[in-house]
């Protein structure tokens, strides 16, 4: 039986690392984390068609690569086009996904790129 408390106690911990509730009202809950953490947790799972409202800021579609790691390219369609479905089976059947996509330059000339629209065709798509 310790075994288990044991196992209890770290897989709390592990959550706790990759996720953290921010605040949570009588209304709903709002917690910070890496998406991908967030929904491969228990409580995430557990939500499943129960989520009216999801808000998300996602790292911009850049088109450079920056200190901090964000993917680019390629890499971020596929990356972004991962959450679709995970996310979509959160919702309710009259829920909505709202993400934030900042737009991204081309490097070295003064243009926008298209990849902002792309990731988020292919992410509806």
């Amino acid at each position: 039986m310790a075994g288990a408390a044991i196992g209890a106690v770290q897989k709390k911990r592990d959550t706790a690392r990759i996720m953290r509730k921010a605040y949570s009202t009588r209304l709903g809950e709002m917690y910070c984390g890496r998406i991908e953490d967030a929904l491969t947790t228990t409580k995430f799972r557990s939500l499943k068609g129960k989520v009216n409202l999801i808000l998300t800021s996602p790292p911009f579609p850049l088109v450079t690569k920056k200190a901090y790691g964000n993917e680019v390219g390629e890499q971020y369609l596929s990356w972004l086009c991962s959450l679709a479905s995970p996310l979509s089976d959160l919702l309710t059947p009259d829920g909505s996904i709202v993400i934030e996509i900042g737009n991204a330059w081309n490097e070295g000339v003064p243009s926008m790129s298209t990849l902002p629209l792309e990731a988020l065709l292919a992410f509806i798509g």
